[in-house]
C-alpha cells in the first residue's frame, strides 16, 4: 500500500479497510457489527450455539483497530496470533506494519507471563469444579490448559477435547484418583451437554467426530476420547441433537 507521509497515519482507517475485505471469520464479525446485529443474531448468520465468539471478535478488532493488549494470557495469546497473521498481508502500509510488530511483542510477553497463566488457569479449575459438584448427568467436554494456550491446528483452533459421558458425576470429579494421577495438569471442563441417556449421547457424538476426521491420535496408551477438534463444531452436534449446551468455561477461539 502506497504511504503518504504528508499526513499523519490513520490507523483505524487502515484496518477497517483492511476488515471490509477479510475473509476470516473475524472479517464476517465486522460486516455483522456494520450492520448492527446483536449477538444473538450473529450466532443465528454462524449457526452456532454460543456467542463467546463474538466477544472475542469484538476484543480482536480493538487489538487490531486500537492497539489494545488484553490482560489475560489466553486471550493475549490467541490475539499475538491474529496480529502475526496480518503481519503476513503485504498490503499494510509501513506504519501500521511497524505498530502491530511492537504490538505483537506486548501481547506475546503478556501470553507468556506465568503468574498470570497460573491464576488463570486456577479460575478455571474452580469453575469446573463447581459444576462438577452438580453431578449432571450428560456428555462433559474437558481439555488442558497447555491444549487452550497450544491448539494443535492454531489457524481453526481445534485442539485435543476429551468428550465423554457421566451418568451421575464428571469423571474428572474434584479429588479423583484418576484426575491427579493420569494427566500432567488440571483438566478444564469446557461444556456439559445435559442427558440422562449419557452413554448413548456419548456414541453419537463420537461417531461424529469420527466421520468428521476429528480424531485424535491413537496408541495403546492413549485414550479413545479424546479429539481434536473445536468447541463450536461439538455445540453443532449438540444441537442436532437437541440438547442444552451449558458453557463452563468458554475459550471459543477465532480462526
Amino acid at each position: 500500500m502506497a504511504n503518504d507521509t504528508s499526513a499523519p497515519h490513520d490507523r483505524a482507517a487502515e484496518v477497517e479497510r483492511l476488515l471490509d475485505s477479510d475473509e476470516t471469520m473475524l472479517g464476517r464479525f465486522w460486516q455483522y457489527e456494520k450492520l448492527g446485529l446483536t449477538p444473538q443474531e450473529m450466532a443465528e448468520q454462524e449457526e452456532t450455539a454460543t456467542f463467546g465468539w463474538v466477544y472475542n471478535c469484538r476484543r480482536l478488532v480493538r487489538v487490531l483497530r486500537d492497539g489494545e493488549v488484553p490482560t489475560a494470557p489466553a486471550v493475549a495469546q490467541q490475539a499475538a496470533r491474529k496480529v502475526r497473521a496480518w503481519l503476513k498481508n503485504n498490503s499494510l502500509s509501513n506504519q501500521l506494519r511497524l505498530q502491530l510488530e511492537d504490538q505483537e511483542k506486548l501481547l506475546s510477553s503478556r501470553a507468556e507471563d506465568r503468574q498470570a497463566q497460573t491464576e488463570e488457569t486456577v479460575a478455571a479449575v474452580k469453575a469446573s469444579e463447581s459444576a462438577e459438584a452438580a453431578g449432571t448427568p450428560g456428555i462433559y467436554v474437558y481439555t488442558l490448559p497447555h491444549y487452550l494456550r497450544h491448539p494443535i491446528d492454531p489457524d481453526t483452533g481445534k485442539t485435543l477435547l476429551k468428550v465423554g459421558h457421566s451418568t451421575k458425576d464428571a469423571y474428572y470429579r474434584a479429588g479423583s484418583a484418576n484426575r491427579l494421577t493420569a494427566l500432567p495438569e488440571d483438566p478444564i471442563l469446557l461444556r456439559i451437554y445435559p442427558t440422562s441417556e449419557s452413554s448413548a449421547a456419548e456414541k453419537e457424538f463420537h461417531t461424529w467426530l469420527r466421520s468428521a476426521d476429528h480424531s485424535g491420535a491413537r496408541g495403546n496408551r492413549t485414550g479413545t476420547e479424546w479429539f481434536v477438534t473445536s468447541l463450536k463444531f461439538l455445540d453443532r452436534i449438540a444441537a442436532s441433537l437437541k440438547l442444552e449446551i451449558r458453557a463452563i468455561t468458554d475459550f471459543d477461539l477465532v480462526e
